[in-house]
């Protein structure tokens, strides 16, 4: 799996976007959605949507929500495209994030945004940043990669 550089001018419904953000410790992430719908003749981020896990304050968690483009990009940087093998068509990828809209089970190692994009588009939830950040070999990157492959082999165990 690659990434290339977001170019507005090709965005598609169906895309698998990836984000560079920090959380509020200072540690760094990569936030993942999905491209829903783009507005034809559109002009700018706000004509066209994206679902991924977003942060709800009525509800006071994350959910899986539409929102646009514009909103998901103001959680991070360098937004990129995921270049992955899609098991599915660009609308299949959309009924499948839209099946999930108002999944309220965000769970860093479990059930992220990650794992969200890529149970998109190629049908099993995985999480490769939890291996990004073990073989960068940073001790607290060690320490997630160990709990991410426990949890990952629970969770297969468990179906």
């Amino acid at each position: 799996m690659g990434t290339k550089k977001l170019n507005m001018a090709s965005i598609e419904a169906g895309m698998w976007l990836q984000m560079d953000c920090v959380n509020p410790i200072g540690l760094k992430f990569e936030h993942d959605g999905i491209v829903s719908a783009v507005s034809e003749g559109y002009s700018s981020a706000a004509d066209i949507k994206v679902i991924h896990y977003a942060w709800s304050e009525p509800h006071g968690k994350r959910l899986i929500s539409e929102t646009t483009l514009a909103e998901f990009l103001a959680v991070g940087s360098s937004a990129r495209v995921v270049n992955a093998r899609c098991r599915f068509s660009p609308l299949g990828v959309v009924k499948r994030a839209r099946s999930q809209l108002g999944r309220a089970d965000y769970n860093v190692l479990e059930r992220n945004c990650q794992h969200f994009g890529s149970w998109c588009y190629e049908g099993a939830a995985f999480y490769r940043e939890v291996f990004k950040y073990g073989v960068i070999g940073t001790s607290f990157g060690l320490v997630v990669s160990i709990v991410g492959i426990i949890a990952i082999g629970m969770a297969r165990a468990s179906c």
